[in-house]
């Protein structure tokens, strides 16, 4: 029997009223669900080859989310928004995250695939919801 987690996924909790971010973080969202698809079971050691596919996997949502970032920051400075500085720091953070996780698949580290799920699901969530929600609210009282 294999257990497979199914995200929540994308809800109108996470819209941030910016319709390129909105997609954006949408599509983060359809990414990742990739990993659940990538291995049977989630809460055992990875094999492999499902190591393999889970570093093909993380190194398309880190080219993603490098995309990502570059957009949502770019919009941050079309208003002189004052989190910038921050959020920039979380997105380095993000991608230091990833890159390392994906360093240690590739040296073989042992580690489920829920640990990297959980990561990268509670990770955007967190972000989003404190960090581009905000500036979403501020984005929208100047541009309306």
């Amino acid at each position: 029997m294999t257990s497979r987690l199914t995200l929540a996924g994308f809800t109108e909790e996470y819209l941030v009223g910016i319709k390129e971010l909105d997609e954006q973080h949408r599509t983060f969202f359809t990414l990742l669900d990739k990993i659940g698809k990538a291995v049977p079971d989630l809460y055992r050691p990875l094999t492999d080859d499902e190591a393999d596919a889970i570093i093909d996997v993380l190194g398309e949502l880190r080219d993603y989310a490098l995309l990502h970032f570059r957009t949502e920051e770019g919009y941050m400075q079309e208003i002189g928004y004052p989190g910038l500085a921050r959020q920039k720091q979380e997105h380095n953070r993000f991608i230091t995250d990833v890159i390392r996780m994906e360093g240690e698949l590739m040296n073989g580290t042992v580690m489920p695939a829920i640990t990297i799920r959980n990561f990268m699901h509670d990770w955007y969530r967190d972000h989003i919801l404190t960090l581009d929600k905000p500036f979403g609210q501020t984005y929208q009282k100047i541009k309306g």
